[in-house]
């Protein structure tokens, strides 16, 4: 490989290099990365010829025309995701003596004005969800329960099996996620049970004795049952889902997508006062403290009306 190898060449290679050592979604989105946004733009480019100006030019065109359906740009956090697979396939062509190392300081991204707003059940949503749950109490509708007291992301609930679930402890232990996995050159998907988001996604949370109590209405002895099922084939996320959602629309709820149950578990605990930051940023499965504080940090209305009251005693 030289300065004179097209672009396309080397992230293909990087790619193929890559694969053993990343988790097959990592190697999937990866790719897909590459093919639709990558190679369209760099592709017959040779990579000795790309510059700084070059990429900060790139980053403008995402944001203003990225999105492949041509409605408008990408958000920063996906041009950030594009920007990380171009980097690191340009890196390995430095590694390998191809092309001079870019100078990464100097690329900026555009602010993100439209930062995600964490969405969260009300308590009275909350309240009228675990009552219909409770009426109709079933293995899978356990598995809201469990996501609603415990905060785990949708593929960790697929992928709990009843060895990871201890009664005597009254534990559950984050040792996997189930996902689909779409192969864009085979035209084919597959479920996949791997490890965790990350390495701190690997981890064992304490369950409230209530909540334990409903799982053991639905343990079974066989170690490799998956707890959703109840059989050793779990259910993918998409599938988790879709039963959610009907779920919801049976009972006349509230529209709301899975992941605001995890939202809702995490900004239930900060309202709790002896509930501490740390804790909670391990019970998440968070890379540290100040990423949990990111996200969850910003006090709804009514507790920062609740904290201003509290200056009522001075006066």
């Amino acid at each position: 490989m030289t300065n004179n190898t097209q672009f396309k060449t080397l992230v293909n290679t990087w790619l193929n290099k890559k694969q053993p050592m990343i988790t097959p979604s990592t190697f999937a989105s990866f790719t897909l990365i590459a093919e639709n946004h990558l190679i369209p733009y760099f592709g017959k480019r040779k990579i000795g010829s790309i510059t700084e100006k070059d990429v900060q030019e790139y980053i403008q065109y995402l944001y203003n025309s990225g999105r492949l359906d041509n409605t408008g740009g990408l958000t920063v956090k996906t041009i950030r995701d594009v920007i990380l697979v171009f980097r690191l396939s340009m890196e390995y062509a430095y590694k390998i003596r191809a092309i001079p190392l870019l100078n990464w300081d100097l690329i900026e991204y555009p602010k993100d004005m439209n930062a995600k707003k964490v969405i969260s059940l009300s308590k009275d949503q909350e309240l009228a969800l675990i009552q219909c749950i409770y009426m109709h109490l079933n293995r899978k509708s356990a598995g809201i329960l469990i996501a609603l007291f415990t905060g785990v992301r949708i593929g960790e609930l697929c992928g709990i099996q009843m060895k990871d679930i201890s009664l005597i402890d009254k534990t559950i232990t984050i040792n996997k996620t189930v996902q689909r996995i779409y192969d864009k050159k085979k035209k084919t998907s597959y479920i996949n049970v791997g490890l965790p988001k990350t390495k701190t996604s690997a981890r064992t949370i304490p369950v409230p004795t209530l909540l334990m109590n409903i799982i053991k209405k639905f343990y079974t002895e066989n170690p490799n049952h998956y707890f959703l099922t109840g059989k050793v084939k779990p259910t993918e996320p998409r599938t988790y889902r879709q039963f959610f959602a009907r779920f919801l629309k049976r009972n006349e709820l509230q529209k709301v997508k899975f992941h605001e149950i995890r939202h809702t578990f995490a900004v239930r605990a900060i309202e709790i006062p002896e509930f501490d930051i740390k804790s909670l940023s391990e019970i998440l499965g968070h890379k540290n403290v100040s990423f949990t504080l990111n996200v969850y940090g910003s006090a709804n209305l009514q507790q920062k009306i609740k904290c201003m009251n509290l200056l009522n005693d001075l006066l």
